[in-house]
């Protein structure tokens, strides 16, 4: 572009001189050839200014615009694995079961100083929940009340089942007895209405001063309740003399009254409770069996 000027210059000052030497002899105006070649440089100056300024571009200024941010790719949540175990099948223990040959008394341990539980009928299937120290003794379940066991002695029982996977009980301390007595039936008395007579013999320590018997008739299906704190003895249905208690080593008689029909020959649970006080308080010890009269 600046060669391309210098040879326009060159070109207008060789073009000027031209015209003076061609025109000589003419009448002419006097022409000033330094003013018009000073004239004619101003211009052409002029000229490649501007077209110096056309051509250099305006700066822009710099501005400082933040690159974009690069938005990072969602992170995958990773699924947690389930460490879970499933819970171990537990195979039960083999059912054991104690089927009834004859009637015979549950207690809490394994001899008849220990109390009684319930009586274990024959006929009877109950739950064997554990086997024991000793040969002729196995704890079932009360089928009154599935949280309560006792000790059965097994010589009225078929045992049936495997006992090689319950668990192994030992005896319990045994106990000091409160009271000791031996009970026995002696008849069926048609005084007011019918009533039981027993004979209560205290073969302990300690004076028996009360009573209960509940005896249930499985035959009618029927429950009569008596209780007393007296001893006395009934004769053709009158009292000679009272009995008040009994004392160590000494008999006195009992009576399960009011029932209102003759229960000769039905099978009858008797429950016998006495105690070392009046109205069946103090120390108190029970029995259970059963009678055909």
């Amino acid at each position: 572009m600046m060669w391309f000027l210098i040879k326009r210059i060159a070109f207008v000052i060789a073009g000027v001189i031209l015209l003076s030497a061609c025109k000589t002899g003419q009448a002419v105006t006097t022409v000033d050839l330094q003013e018009q070649i000073t004239q004619t440089m101003q211009a052409v100056a002029t000229e490649v200014q501007l077209t110096l300024q056309a051509a250099v571009p305006t700066p822009v200024p710099a501005t400082n615009t933040p690159l974009p941010t690069a938005t990072p790719a969602p992170t995958e949540t990773p699924v947690p694995v389930s460490t879970e175990t499933s819970e171990p099948t537990v195979t039960p223990a083999p059912k054991a079961i104690a089927q009834m040959v004859k009637n015979t008394n549950c207690r809490s341990g394994p001899s008849t100083t220990f109390p009684m539980v319930f009586i274990a009928q024959q006929g009877e299937s109950l739950n064997i929940v554990s086997g024991t120290t000793l040969e002729d003794y196995v704890i079932v379940e009360n089928p009154a009340d599935t949280s309560q066991s006792c000790w059965l002695w097994t010589e009225f029982v078929d045992i049936q089942g495997d006992l090689s996977g319950l668990p192994i009980a030992t005896p319990p301390p045994t106990p000091t007895p409160a009271l000791k007595y031996s009970l026995s039936f002696l008849q069926v008395e048609p005084c007011t209405g019918w009533s039981l007579a027993f004979k209560v013999a205290n073969t302990g320590s300690k004076t028996l001063q009360s009573y209960t018997i509940v005896v249930t008739d499985q035959t009618a299906n029927q429950t009569e309740t008596s209780d007393s704190n007296e001893f006395s003895e009934r004769i053709g249905c009158k009292v000679p003399y009272e009995l008040g208690s009994v004392d160590p080593f000494k008999s006195g008689f009992m009576y399960a009254n009011d029932f209102d029909y003759n229960p000769k020959e039905h099978t009858l649970l008797v429950y016998v409770t006495i105690c070392s006080n009046n109205d069946m308080e103090g120390e108190c010890s029970s029995q259970g069996f059963f009678i055909t009269p």
